[in-house]
C-alpha cells in the first residue's frame, strides 16, 4: 500500500473513531414532561422513546412523569420560571389555559388539525358501562363524589341526553339554569338507590356486580379481563371525548427535534402501540382508522368504548375552565344530597353566580 492510501486509510479510522466515541453530551435534549406516571404507562411510553432515539441518534429525550394530583402545578412554576419542557402532554381541557399566554409554538401548517398549537395524540370516552346480569344500562348504579376532575366527566353525559348544554358552549354559566336543575333532579329520582363513592370504589363494585351500570373510563377493559368478567358491557351514546395534546415550547432550543418527536408519538402504529400496552390511554386520534383495526374490535367491552368515542364530542375549551370546574362539581355533589327540585335549583343558581365571577376574571 503506497503512503497516500495509507494516509486515506488511516483518516478514515480516525474520523470513524470520533463517531464512535461521541458520548449522550453530543446529543441535542428534548426535555418531555407528561402524565404516564404509572410502572406500566412509564413502560410503554420508555419502549416508545427508546425507538425514537435509535432511529434519531442526534436525539436525547429526557422525560419527566407528572402525576395528576400535583402535576399542573409544576408545570405552572416551570413555564412561569421559563424553565418549562419542550415537549409537553396536556389534556384537551387543559390546555388553553396553559395556552393563553401562549406558550407553545405555531405547528407546521401540514400538521395542524384541530388547533394550531397542538397535536391530537390520544382520545378516550367515558362510556356507560353495565352489568348484563343485573341492568340494561339505565338508571345508573354510581354516582361518583370526592373525586376531582371525575365528578363531572362521570354524570355530564347524562345530563346531556336529559337535553342541558352545559359545557358544550360558552359561557358555561349560561347553562346553569333551571332547566340544568330539571335534568339533575331527573339524573337523581332515576337513579335513587345509587351508590355515591369514589371512582376507583365505583369501578371495584361494577366489577363485583354491586352496583349495575356507570360512567367509567377505558381502564375498565383491563380490569375485567385481569378478573375474568366477561358480563361488562357498553351501551353506546354521546359521551365526553378526552383528548391528549402534544405541544412544544416557544422558547424550546431544540425546536425541531420536539417537533420530530410529537409527530413520532401521535404517528398511528405508535399511538397504536401505546394504547395497546395502556388500555386506559384509550384509541389513537384517529378513530376512522382505529375502528377498522382489528386489535381494537375483537373485544366487545373494548369495542363499545371505541363506538362512544366515535360518537362523542370534547368538552368546550377555554382558559378559564380548570378555575370553573370545582365549581361546577362541588354544586353537584351537593344536588347529590338534595331532597327535593328547589333545592336543586337553589344549588344550581348559587353555582352559577359564583361561575360568573370567574369568566370575569
Amino acid at each position: 500500500m503506497n503512503s497516500s492510501m495509507r494516509w486515506i486509510v488511516l483518516s478514515c479510522a480516525w474520523c470513524m473513531i470520533m463517531i464512535g466515541c461521541a458520548s449522550k453530551d453530543d446529543r441535542q435534549v428534548v426535555t418531555f414532561w407528561h402524565f404516564w406516571s404509572e410502572p406500566a404507562q412509564r413502560a410503554a411510553l420508555d419502549a416508545l422513546v427508546e425507538t425514537f432515539e435509535r432511529q434519531n441518534p442526534t436525539i436525547d429525550v429526557q422525560q419527566t412523569a407528572l402525576s395528576w394530583a400535583d402535576g399542573k402545578a409544576k408545570l405552572q412554576v416551570a413555564f412561569n420560571s421559563g424553565s418549562g419542557p419542550d415537549v409537553v402532554h396536556l389534556g384537551g381541557d387543559w390546555f388553553d389555559e396553559f395556552d393563553s399566554a401562549p406558550l407553545f409554538e405555531v405547528m407546521p401548517q401540514e400538521h395542524r388539525r384541530e388547533t394550531d398549537r397542538a397535536l391530537r395524540w390520544l382520545v378516550n370516552a367515558r362510556a356507560l358501562v353495565f352489568d348484563e346480569r343485573r341492568s340494561t344500562g339505565l338508571p345508573i348504579g354510581g354516582l361518583c363524589v370526592s373525586d376531582p376532575h371525575n365528578v363531572i366527566k362521570r354524570v355530564l353525559p347524562l345530563l346531556w341526553l336529559n337535553g342541558s348544554k352545559l359545557y358544550q358552549r360558552l359561557p358555561i354559566s349560561a347553562d346553569l339554569t333551571d332547566s340544568l336543575a330539571e335534568g339533575i333532579w331527573k339524573v337523581l329520582t332515576s337513579s335513587e338507590r345509587a351508590i355515591r363513592d369514589r371512582s376507583r370504589q365505583l369501578d371495584e363494585q361494577l366489577l363485583r356486580g354491586q352496583i349495575g351500570s356507570l360512567f367509567t373510563g377505558a381502564w375498565i377493559v383491563d380490569m375485567a379481563r385481569r378478573q375474568n368478567n366477561t358480563s361488562l358491557r357498553v351501551q353506546p351514546m354521546e359521551s365526553i371525548l378526552n383528548t391528549d395534546l402534544l405541544a412544544f415550547s416557544k422558547t424550546s432550543q431544540s425546536k425541531h427535534a420536539a417537533l420530530d418527536l410529537i409527530l413520532f408519538l401521535c404517528r398511528y402504529e405508535n399511538a397504536r402501540a401505546f394504547c395497546v400496552s395502556v388500555s386506559d390511554a384509550g384509541f389513537p386520534a384517529d378513530l376512522w382508522t382505529a375502528s377498522q383495526d382489528s386489535v381494537f374490535m375483537h373485544d366487545s367491552l373494548q369495542r363499545g368504548f371505541l363506538l362512544t368515542a366515535r360518537m362523542s364530542r370534547p368538552l368546550v375549551t377555554s382558559p378559564k375552565l380548570l378555575s370553573i370546574e370545582p365549581i361546577v362539581e362541588d354544586m353537584l355533589e351537593r344536588c347529590y344530597g338534595a331532597t327535593n327540585k328547589e333545592e336543586v335549583a337553589a344549588f344550581v343558581r348559587s353555582a352559577r353566580q359564583k361561575v360568573l365571577l370567574a369568566e370575569s376574571r
